[in-house]
């Protein structure tokens, strides 16, 4: 895989949003819990991450966890861009209200220029990340939540050596009450990345298609956005006032950068 550069537009900030999708269970008596996970683009050639657990509270602070999968398995992060995703893990539940869901990353890895680097990765990883605040199950449902991992803003070089350390940034997003953007650069030849900024926050970014010039950033909560583009030559696009409704896609056409 090709490199990939970001620049630097503005930060982000984590959204939480919870909500429930309209799909069948097959049982009517419990609700269903998916959790999948997404990937803003990085730096780098890989970013492999091992989760090891993935589970559920019955209310925030509890400390009873619901396993929602205990399999290990490892994903690269830059092959879930562009709308891409991949199943965390999915559980029938009974229905009522739930706390957070919290991730267990056991092992973590990166490659630069062919070489494979392990990431560090901080206690707080390995014992669990906790995210969201509250999330409802219900009968014959499936609820979706999205979990946007952020490769480039996670991933840190220690000191001078050639050594890398995962401070992960995961934002929370429920599926059935997110919209998303899409577009096509015109000149996509020097790996153009597209961002969604809402104020000073980009909420969410994203690699445009190497062969194609389409873009899609996904897994966006309802509101107005900014949505820049810049590649490695620094030719910039920007459009204001792009309005993201739940459930739908808005194209912003063909892009020339300049």
């Amino acid at each position: 895989m090709r490199k990939i550069f970001l620049f630097g537009l503005c930060f982000f900030t984590a959204v939480i949003l919870w909500g429930c999708s309209t799909s069948s269970t097959g049982n009517p008596s419990t609700g269903s819990l998916r959790v999948q996970l997404t990937d803003a683009p990085g730096y780098f050639e890989k970013v492999n991450i091992t989760f090891s657990e993935i589970t559920a509270n019955l209310k925030t602070g509890d400390e009873n966890w619901i396993v929602i999968n205990n399999q290990p398995q490892t994903l690269d992060l830059l092959t879930l861009s562009n709308g891409v995703t991949s199943l965390l893990g999915e559980k029938q539940l009974d229905p009522g209200q739930y706390g957070q869901i919290r991730l267990k990353i056991t092992k973590a890895e990166v490659v630069v220029n062919g070489t494979v680097y392990s990431l560090d990765v901080p206690s707080g990883a390995t014992s669990g990340l906790k995210l969201g605040s509250g999330f409802t199950i219900e009968p014959g449902i499936t609820t979706e939540l999205i979990v946007d991992f952020d490769a480039a803003r996670s991933i840190h070089t220690m000191g001078q050596k050639q050594e890398y350390k995962l401070d992960p940034l995961l934002r929370l997003i429920a599926k059935a009450q997110s919209g998303a953007v899409s577009g096509k650069v015109v000149n996509y030849q020097n790996a153009p990345v597209a961002y969604a900024i809402a104020g000073a926050d980009t909420v969410a970014s994203t690699i445009v298609k190497e062969d194609s010039g389409n873009f899609l950033l996904g897994f966006l909560p309802a509101g107005s956005y900014t949505v820049a583009v810049a590649d490695t030559l620094n030719k910039k696009f920007t459009k204001t006032d792009v309005s993201v409704t739940i459930g739908n896609t808005t194209n912003v056409g063909d892009i020339t950068l300049r």
